[in-house]
């Protein structure tokens, strides 16, 4: 999978996720003033989503209040 930066129509920018077969997984939310800070955004989301695959137990998740 890759990252690709888009500039849309009105001058903003934003993010997609493409699998290998170029197809769109994932697109970002919202748009960004620049390039610099789309690619910004991409770069945390990708590692908010390698912090979550490092965490992952495959059992049930826990639920209470502590």
């Amino acid at each position: 999978m890759q990252f690709e930066i888009r500039e849309n129509s009105r001058s903003l920018w934003s993010w997609v996720l493409l699998n290998e077969t170029a197809e769109t997984v994932l697109e970002s939310r919202r748009s960004f003033p620049s390039r610099a800070q789309a690619t910004a955004a991409a770069l945390a989301f990708s590692q908010l989503v390698a912090r979550a695959g490092r965490t992952l137990t495959g059992g049930a998740r826990q639920v209470g209040f502590l």
